[in-house]
């Protein structure tokens, strides 16, 4: 290096320094690797003139992480003529290294093609690059996210047949399941049970009391330690309509934990696997599968109208003690409830949910299902089922959930 050259990167740091005060050394970065060097006479910005990193995931687009931060105007930093080659650099790392190279103006920004699955970590410095080389003139800020969490299930192929029941006075499980095949049970419906069908008048008993709809939803492949480890707090849940409007009640309203007194049971049957249990009917690019009470159900233990065919009635049951043959499936780990007339009949929504943690971020990819109901009004009935085991005579409107795949 000539003398010339070593007095004029004096002087330009000297004038940086105008802008500064002496302090410590910078914070160590990781991501800001040896492309940066400390600033020799160990000057940063005053405190607090850049703050408040914050990186959230973007629930609309799982591949991008929005990055925002705090600061005071630029022009109070004392820049000088220096201003024009200084910069703020954001530093992402998903496994590979991202660069952004900012204005200081700027505010925030977003990285595209971000790993999902993993602890993402972003650094923020303000560099000044010259003709020896970029140079750190600040402390690093440094934030993280973890979304470790896959996305949530609206649904379950987990029916279970009931093979043997223990004695209670054993300290043996309480009953031994076999998997079954062909059935599917979508976490959709009205009240705990998901069934399919309403009525205005009270005297149809429903759980909860008032009757709601219901949205469930299990948790992905992960345990409650690696829930715990990301501090997992509920699912986002946002309804929209078909023409892609967010309807009121489902502006990304929260999930709560469930909790069931027993399994979703529904019914017993004595043959084999292949019962294609369904609560809802499925439309998979034209090939219709039908719901359960459309199937062979004579073994199930619940009365249905007599006057409901075509469409038929998803009945299911809550129930805590099972018996040999019970087909039973899992409740949801978390569920949200909407008011009993938020979808309108033979429109098309689509629901969608994600995994945020305590501090609202997100940290899961995005779950999606795509819902029509229709509804039939039966006139008055007589319905008997799991919380109405005396018949009762209701005005009764069926409604024909189908899951388009």
């Amino acid at each position: 290096m000539t003398k010339g050259t070593h007095l004029l990167r004096s002087a330009l740091l000297a004038l940086l320094a105008l802008a500064v005060i002496s302090g410590g050394s910078l914070a160590a970065g990781d991501l800001f690797d040896d492309d940066y060097a400390d600033c020799p006479t160990k000057t940063r910005l005053r405190g607090g003139e850049i703050s408040d990193l914050a990186v959230a995931r973007d629930a609309d687009d799982e591949d991008h992480v929005n990055v925002s931060w705090a600061a005071t105007d630029p022009d109070s930093w004392n820049l000088g003529s220096n201003a024009y080659n200084t910069s703020l650099v954001v530093i992402l790392d998903d496994g590979d290294s991202h660069t952004q190279t900012l204005s200081l103006g700027a505010r925030k920004t977003t990285f595209e093609g971000v790993a999902t699955g993993t602890e993402v970590t972003v650094q923020l410095a303000i560099v000044v690059d010259t003709a020896d080389g970029d140079y750190l003139i600040s402390d690093i800020l440094e934030a993280s996210i973890n979304q470790s969490l896959t996305e949530p299930a609206f649904m379950t192929t987990d029916w279970m047949r009931v093979t043997a029941v223990d004695d209670p006075d054993t300290d043996a499980d309480e009953f031994a399941a076999d998997a079954m095949d062909g059935g599917t049970l979508y976490y959709v419906g009205y009240n705990e049970n998901f069934g399919n069908y309403k009525s205005s008048s009270s005297d149809l008993t429903t759980s909860p009391s008032t009757p709601r709809l219901r949205i469930g939803l299990v948790h992905g492949g992960e345990n409650a330690d690696a829930r715990d480890d990301v501090d997992f707090d509920a699912y986002i849940v946002r309804v929209t309509d078909e023409g892609g409007d967010v309807v009121p009640e489902g502006d990304d309203v929260a999930t709560v934990a469930s909790s069931y007194a027993g399994k979703l049971v529904a019914g017993t049957k004595t043959n084999g696997g292949d019962d294609a249990f369904r609560n809802v009917r499925i439309n998979d690019g034209g090939d219709i599968l039908v719901a359960m009470q459309n199937a062979d159900s004579s073994g199930l233990p619940f009365e249905a109208p007599t006057d409901v065919a075509p469409q038929g009635l998803s009945f299911i049951g809550v129930k805590e003690e099972l018996v040999v043959n019970n087909y039973y499936a899992e409740p949801p780990d978390e569920h949200r409830d909407f008011p009993i007339d938020i979808l309108a009949s033979d429109e098309t929504y689509t629901f969608e949910a994600w995994a945020v943690n305590e501090d609202g971020e997100v940290i899961s990819p995005v779950a999606s299902l795509m819902v029509r109901p229709l509804d039939e009004d039966r006139g008055t009935v007589n319905v008997t089922d799991y919380k109405n085991t005396t018949a009762v005579s209701v005005p009764l409107v069926v409604t024909e959930f189908t899951v388009l795949k």
